[in-house]
């Protein structure tokens, strides 16, 4: 990624936050962090890169706009799965909770 323009890196980031919200929708979360962490490393690069005017260039704010609805996406569907994720980690417990008065309260001599 040395010597890459600005324009290039961020469409590197637009592929991998694109990357991200295919797996996050197959619920393929090993490779969803594994792109997160590729496109953390990419950020900090992006930081350390002459923009030359591509950010607020016609092409620059459309690809931004998109990586931004982008994000929106992955935000949204990542509460999705932690409100999925507590909603049954609940009734897990529901159900062990019941599960364990009901065995405690069976007349175990016959």
């Amino acid at each position: 990624m040395v010597g890459k323009t600005a324009e290039a890196l961020w469409q590197d980031y637009q592929f991998l936050t694109k990357e991200m919200l295919k797996f996050l929708v197959k619920q393929d979360m090993d490779l969803f962090y594994e792109l997160m962490n590729q496109r953390e490393t990419l950020q900090v690069i992006l930081e350390q890169t002459a923009d030359k005017g591509f950010k607020i260039s016609k092409d620059g704010q459309s690809l931004l706009s998109e990586i931004k609805h982008m994000n929106g996406e992955i935000t949204d569907s990542m509460q999705l799965l932690l409100s999925r994720s507590k909603r049954q980690h609940q009734v897990s417990e529901a159900y062990g909770a019941a599960s364990t008065t009901a065995v405690s309260q069976m007349n175990w001599k016959r």
